[in-house]
């Protein structure tokens, strides 16, 4: 019998699943009209998705489906967000980018109606997964596209940044007000609330020229678009991705009891973290591969301290260490992936191959999960996998 609880929670959906405008950042800042456009659609869609993100994994245990089938439920999410990626880039070069991001976020919003009639419907939670997917993969298809044409040469790291400031900046207190509307008000105020953001951050969009991507589908020339060591790299993120955003907080919900606990965590993390992307993103672009040493060592110790951890004082500051060595890693690799795609031949291929090997990585953490139903073993996976990262040295 499931769990009674106040009301529904969302989730915004999958993200095949995260230039600072430096030295003059104001000035360049409303110089690049194209990014500043993409900047302001993301933190809109950000702050929306923002109240409900972190609480899908609880919501699904609270509706009474095990870990298993919430595995289960990514994997059939994630699958579907890497095909219709595929289709996504189709549209880029039929439609326009900026359509084809439009599209992503309107499905979105029957993603939303469906996850919130899932209390009444349980059985129907894989249809709910695909929606998603469908959802995640066309609009991520668009948005790489988008952000490498127009990000400044040689400041992708900090232009990556400065994206991830918005949108932590309009999504820091998402979570906690999320977890209080939820309990105090009611679901369907929350769903209508979002859909009216993510419906408004369409609009930014359509600030400068809608423009096509040509793409022609070929296995063969996506498979051979990028270097092997990237694609090791993109495996070990894609099941680090799963582990940090679905398994962690599940963690912390059976270990705090409360998800406005986990709520006002995730809120004073995001505070914090918005402190120092900026100096890491100017760092990144100058000295990226110390940057990204610093970051796997520190972020793989991240991963055998939240075994000992366990109390509401020590996963608070393990999950603010684990959001610092992220960054360290997460902004020196952006700069490698946006850097390297303005020199590819085929930049769709390029971004396929890359939502490939995420992919892998995530399938196979998910099916080691619905096989054993541990979770920490992911963390003890994790700490591992993050040294596949010293790839990305070999560029």
């Amino acid at each position: 019998m499931a769990r009674k609880i106040n009301k529904d929670f969302l989730y915004f959906p999958f993200m095949p699943h995260r230039d600072i405008h430096a030295g003059g950042l104001i000035h360049n800042y409303f110089d690049n009209k194209q990014i500043d456009g993409l900047y302001l659609s993301t933190a809109i869609k950000n702050f929306a998705g923002s109240f409900i993100t972190i609480f899908v994994p609880i919501y699904l245990l609270t509706l009474g489906i095990n870990i298993q089938n919430i595995a289960i439920y990514y994997i059939v999410g994630l699958t579907t967000s890497f095909l219709f990626f595929i289709v996504g880039l189709k549209i880029n070069s039929k439609w326009g980018i900026k359509k084809s991001m439009s599209l992503g976020i309107i499905i979105s919003i029957f993603y939303y109606i469906l996850l919130n009639s899932l209390s009444s419907w349980q059985d129907g939670y894989l249809l709910v997964a695909i929606i998603s997917g469908i959802s995640g993969g066309i609009y991520w298809a668009g948005f790489h596209i988008e952000f490498s044409r127009f990000c400044d040469k040689n400041k992708e790291a900090s232009e990556n940044a400065l994206m991830n400031i918005f949108s932590k900046v309009a999504g820091a207190v998402g979570p906690l007000i999320g977890a209080i509307l939820i309990s105090k008000i009611s679901f369907n105020f929350v769903i209508l609330l979002s859909a009216i953001l993510l419906v408004l951050s369409i609009i930014p969009l359509f600030s400068t020229k809608n423009e096509k991507a040509k793409y022609r589908f070929s296995i063969k020339e996506m498979l051979k678009s990028d270097r092997r060591n990237k694609a090791l790299a993109y495996t070990g993120s894609g099941i680090i991705g799963v582990v940090g955003g679905t398994f962690w907080p599940i963690f912390i919900y059976f270990t705090l009891k409360e998800v406005l606990s986990l709520g006002i965590i995730v809120s004073i993390t995001a505070v914090v973290e918005i402190l120092f992307l900026f100096i890491i993103g100017k760092i990144s672009d100058k000295h990226g591969k110390k940057v990204l040493r610093t970051g796997i060592v520190t972020y793989s110790a991240s991963w055998i301290s939240r075994l000992f951890f366990l109390s509401p004082l020590g996963i608070f500051f393990n999950n603010l260490y684990s959001a610092f060595s992220t960054s360290l890693i997460d902004l020196p690799f952006a700069k490698i992936i946006y850097s390297k795609s303005k020199e590819s031949q085929d930049v769709s291929n390029y971004f396929l191959f890359r939502e490939f090997y995420l992919w892998v990585g995530r399938v196979l953490i998910l099916l080691l999960v619905i096989f054993t139903s541990n979770i920490f073993m992911t963390f003890i996976i994790s700490f591992f996998v993050t040294f596949l990262y010293f790839n990305l040295l070999k560029e």
